[in-house]
């Protein structure tokens, strides 16, 4: 009865893979009716990026975009290394770079989206682009983000594509495949207009949508969730359209955690707010497929488990179920990006991954999670 359960949760898991797939295939043709460059403002919040400072505002001051046409705002929260330093530094040399330095934060307020709100409120642009510290990006970001803004005024917000692990070792693939398949998911259920989740890594919105629903207002006290919450946030209180892209040209890339404990302790803090989806101002959407992942997850863990003590295949066959749905998904979406899919790496994930995704989702709402 067990195992049959499982390939009942498994089967429906491929199906909606599938189901997930089919718009992949089809031709988005992007005419611009405009050549006018509108006004960006790209924010940025960073603590104790001394390490990466340096590389971002010149991957930043380095976009193919007209410079007077957009402006670099980083909000240095309380940095206790050089940033601070180094920010002012360049800011002697270029007049769009502007620096906010955060000292406190209010008490009822995430240190984050308080230093990303100052902002915001300093920013001159019609649309916002947000990146992290830590990231690296191609030259025509700027501009290849900005597009669909332009193109169709009833765009509010856009997720772009991204991933961390940027060297060739082996804990920096694992972390890129991990991130890409996240994201895989993410943008086909976008396609569907079912909007999960974003990346701070790489977001932008107008600013005109972001006053709409009073900025991070009803989420301020949570320390996560200046992407997915304001996603949530525009996707169910506006009529603002949402699309995600997914091209090698808007590729953000960032460095993956140093070590294990750094990575569980990430994830911890990403997965920390899941319990809130269900109180929030959340898609309904979000509300059945998460926990829906979390038991084709555990249903996996459970088959691997009785496959080791009964050596019995049929036990291992949902999770080949599953990993031919992920393959489908993750493969078509690299494809996307000009990326190779590397079959070893995923071979391994295929195992891991379900354990990764019980434990951090079961541990991240009841444990105390450490923040940067």
């Amino acid at each position: 009865m067990l195992l049959f359960l499982i390939y009942i949760i498994l089967l429906i898991y491929l199906i909606y893979f599938i189901w997930l797939i089919e718009p992949f295939f089809k031709k988005n043709i992007i005419v611009s009716k405009e050549k006018n460059y509108p006004f960006v403002s790209i924010i940025v919040s960073a603590r104790n990026e001394e390490e990466n400072i340096n590389q971002l505002i010149n991957s930043l001051l380095s976009q193919d975009y007209k410079k007077k046409f957009y402006e670099i705002i980083i909000a240095n929260d309380k940095s206790t290394d050089s940033t601070l330093k180094k920010l002012d530094h360049f800011k002697e040399n270029y007049s769009q770079l502007n620096i906010i330095d955060i000292k406190n934060t209010p008490d009822n307020w995430g240190s984050k989206k308080w230093a990303l709100t100052q902002c915001i409120k300093k920013s001159k642009g019609e649309i916002i682009l947000q990146t992290d510290a830590d990231c690296m990006h191609t030259k025509d970001w700027l501009s290849s983000m900005v597009k669909p803004f332009i193109n169709n005024h009833k765009i509010g917000f856009i997720c772009g594509a991204s991933y961390i692990g940027i060297n060739s070792n082996f804990w920096d693939e694992m972390l890129k495949l991990e991130s890409l398949a996240q994201e895989s998911f993410t943008y086909a259920n976008s396609k569907r207009n079912f909007y999960l989740s974003s990346t701070a890594r790489n977001i932008a919105f107008r600013k005109n949508i972001f006053n709409e629903v009073d900025g991070y207002k009803g989420i301020e006290y949570i320390e996560s969730g200046d992407d997915d919450l304001l996603l949530h946030k525009i996707a169910t209180q506006t009529d603002a359209e949402i699309k995600f892209l997914a091209n090698q040209k808007i590729l953000v890339k960032s460095h993956a955690p140093k070590s294990i404990r750094s990575f569980y302790l990430q994830r911890l803090r990403y997965a920390s707010k899941s319990i809130l989806y269900y109180r929030l101002s959340t898609p309904i959407e979000v509300k059945i497929i998460l926990p829906y992942l979390f038991i084709a997850n555990l249903a996996c863990i459970i088959s691997i488990l009785n496959f080791i003590n009964y050596q019995n295949i049929l036990w291992m066959m949902p999770l080949f179920i599953k990993g031919v749905a992920d393959i489908i998904l993750i493969n078509q979406y690299m494809y996307k990006l000009n990326m190779n899919f590397k079959l070893f790496y995923f071979l391994i994930l295929m195992i891991l991954h379900p354990f990764y995704v019980v434990i951090i989702g079961g541990l991240a709402p009841i444990l105390k999670v450490q923040w940067k």
